[in-house]
This record gives structure tokens, C-alpha cells and sequence, in this order.
């Protein structure tokens, strides 16, 4: 691999499509993939506008170099799946160095304010004002910046379903982005939990930004890492319905009775058959949050509270 280089392949796909070509590019990459809502950045004090029925961008990672092998079985991968006909599905390549990563992306990062939560990227100085909890946060190449609509659909239905002093699981936590939240709301302690090294990473530095060290464990892996740490107040769960739908029975399992499970990352389309895996698991579902074409569960798991 060529020292702190990458190889990036970008696709525009229609919304309906993202979590299904997300999925596989994730597979075939094995390092990440971002997903790029269509944003409009506005200036510093106007924002931004975001067209929820706009196409989105996914930009996967691998290493570099690239062999031309390794590309034609990614563009034949996703031709099989029927996700790389027309404009929309054309692949775009190159290749980004580690300094060039982290100057490219500033420009997409404003001040976010979801309730009480204002997320501040590390390079824009910003003075809360009272009652406001700043999550500060340099994403990276980890997914979780406050301007997708399923990570601002946890973050409300955080705000509202965590108990102070809980003992929260962020799986798939990306950035970190949640797990930090959940501290500044009041959580007790939180589990920081990612299958990705580089997500791993993130989370690690993004709480030590925060001063969170001792406050948030980061664990790579998926739920099986920690299914004997638990059980849990609250988990969180911002991946995909596939996945959910799947971990349904385990997720349960390591939920204390009466605890509340928020599952993001759900396509509209997937939403019936995801909550019908989680309902067949054990969960009630209290509260449905929609944005655009993405759809986030909250759900409560049977039983009084312990």
C-alpha cells in the first residue's frame, strides 16, 4: 500500500438504492464507505439546503494501488446488482492522500444544532450559548457528522429516550459521534462499537477531543464484542435494516427489560419488513421518525424495568 495514500471509487445512486449499494461497496472494500447527502453549502452563517429526493454520493475506500483486477471486479460486482446502469451509476476514480482527505472535506462541515446538541467541527471556533451541549468532532474517514438524516433522527430520539446515568451501546458508531452525545446528555458510561479500523480510530480521537476518554470504551467488532458487557439501558443502532433485521434476537437479548433500542439507517422501502423482524424479537415499537426516504425505530423491549 502506498504510504498514507488511498483509492476512492464515487458513484452517484437514486436514495431507494443507497443502502443496498452501500452494503456492497462496503463488502467489496473492506475499509469504508461515505455516504454524501446533496448538500448545498450556503455560507457560514446561512448553512446549509439539503434535496432529500436528489441522488446521493457514495464514496468507498480501498488500498492503494489499486490493481486494475481489483477495479473490474468491483464495477462487475455492482453491474450484477443492477446498480451501475445510466449516469447515475457511473464510477469515478482516484486518488486522495491522507493530507488531501482532511483538507477536502472541510469545506461540506458547518455548525450543527439538533435540539439541545450543536455538533462543531474541530476547525470552526464556536461559543454555546446556555442549555446548548457542543459535541465537537473531526470525522475523518468515519461515517457520523450530523448532516444525514439518520444520524439527526438518533440524536432526537436520544435527546428524548435517554435515562441519566444509563448505560448506553452505540453500534456502528462511526465518528463516535452518538456514544459522544449520549455523555453529554447524561449518560453513565457508553460502548463504542465499529466493525471498521478506521471508524475504531475515529471514535478513539473524537473522544479524546471531547474529554471522554473515561467515559467512552471503543471496541472494533460487531455486536458479539460486547453481548457479555451488557445488559444495556439504551442501544443504538444507526446501521441498515439488513443488518438490524438480523441482529433482531441478539440486540434483545443484551437490552435490559423496559430499555429503549433507537435502529437508524433504515431505507423507507425496508422499513415494514425491519420492524417486523424487530417486533418478532421482542420489541415494541414506540415511535417512528421520517426524513426523506429514511426511516429510524424507536423501540422498547418487552418487560417491566429491572
Amino acid at each position: 500500500m502506498t504510504p498514507g495514500a488511498w483509492a476512492e471509487v464515487a458513484m452517484l445512486v437514486a436514495p431507494e438504492a443507497s443502502e443496498d449499494a452501500s452494503s456492497l461497496l462496503q463488502e467489496l472494500s473492506g475499509i469504508g464507505v461515505v455516504i454524501d447527502p446533496p448538500i448545498e453549502v450556503l455560507g457560514p452563517d446561512e448553512g446549509y439546503t439539503l434535496d432529500l429526493a436528489a441522488a446521493v454520493t457514495l464514496r468507498a475506500y480501498f488500498e492503494s494501488p489499486l490493481s486494475k483486477s481489483r477495479r473490474a471486479l468491483v464495477r462487475r460486482r455492482l453491474n450484477q446488482a443492477g446498480l451501475t446502469g445510466g449516469v447515475t451509476g457511473r464510477l469515478r476514480w482516484r486518488v486522495i492522500r491522507d493530507e488531501d482527505w482532511a483538507e477536502s472535506w472541510k469545506e461540506y462541515y458547518q455548525i450543527e444544532h439538533l435540539g439541545r446538541i450543536v455538533i462543531r467541527p474541530v476547525w470552526i471556533e464556536y461559543e454555546a450559548s446556555s442549555g446548548e451541549l457542543v459535541v465537537s468532532l473531526d470525522p475523518g474517514m468515519a461515517f457520523g457528522t450530523g448532516q444525514h438524516a439518520t444520524t439527526r433522527m438518533c440524536l432526537e430520539a436520544l435527546e428524548d429516550f435517554l435515562v441519566p446515568e444509563s448505560r448506553v451501546l452505540d453500534l456502528g458508531t462511526g465518528s463516535g459521534i452518538l456514544a459522544i452525545a449520549a455523555i453529554r446528555l447524561g449518560a453513565g458510561e457508553t460502548m463504542a462499537v465499529d466493525t471498521e479500523e478506521q471508524a475504531v480510530a475515529a471514535a478513539v480521537s473524537n473522544s479524546e477531543i471531547n474529554g471522554m476518554s473515561g467515559k467512552i470504551r471503543v471496541i472494533e467488532g460487531s455486536l458479539d464484542a460486547v453481548e457479555g458487557d451488557g445488559p444495556f439501558d439504551l442501544i443504538l443502532a444507526n446501521i441498515n435494516a439488513s443488518t438490524i433485521s438480523a441482529l433482531a434476537p441478539s440486540l434483545s437479548r443484551v437490552l435490559k427489560p423496559g430499555g429503549f433500542l433507537v435502529a437508524g439507517g433504515i431505507i423507507e422501502n425496508r422499513a415494514k419488513s425491519c420492524a417486523d423482524a424487530l417486533v418478532e424479537a421482542g420489541f415494541q415499537i414506540e415511535r417512528r421518525l421520517e426524513e426523506g426516504d429514511w426511516r429510524s425505530l424507536v423501540c422498547r423491549s418487552e418487560g417491566l424495568p429491572s
